[in-house]
């Protein structure tokens, strides 16, 4: 049972990793002329004791659109809950806000938090069956 667990759970991580990826680099390339706008947007939108970092997040990293889901993936809105006690509420807006900053393309980016979420939760549950973590 243990084996077909691990199994299963690499598999749909495999399988949500590469349309994840597929779909970042998607919206990437359709928002690069608008990269430092959206980012300057999203940070200002962002809680005001999280909002410096959450500009270096997307600015230091290869991929600022999975940065900027960092609030909407389930680890993320967990450390900003109780790592950095921003009240839940303050998250919530800060996600709406950059739903809406995205505005037409907030369909594409919804996807990539759905399979980012999906993709790091096999992984975790691959690594708890298969190494007994």
């Amino acid at each position: 049972m243990i084996k077909l667990v691990s199994e299963i759970s690499i598999m749909i991580s495999l399988l949500s990793f590469f349309p994840w990826i597929g779909v970042i680099v998607y919206l990437s390339m359709k928002l690069r002329k608008k990269k430092y706008e959206l980012i300057l947007k999203i940070s200002l939108s962002a809680p005001n004791s999280f909002s410096t970092r959450s500009r270096m997040m997307m600015e230091s990293n290869l991929s600022w659109i999975a940065a900027s889901c960092f609030p909407f993936y389930w680890f993320g809105k967990a450390m900003l809950k109780y790592a950095w006690r921003i009240p839940e509420s303050e998250v919530n807006n800060w996600k709406k806000s950059i739903l809406d900053i995205f505005g037409s393309w907030s369909t594409w980016y919804k996807s990539i938090v759905y399979l980012g979420n999906v993709t790091f939760t096999s992984l975790i549950v691959f690594s708890i069956f298969f190494w007994g973590l």
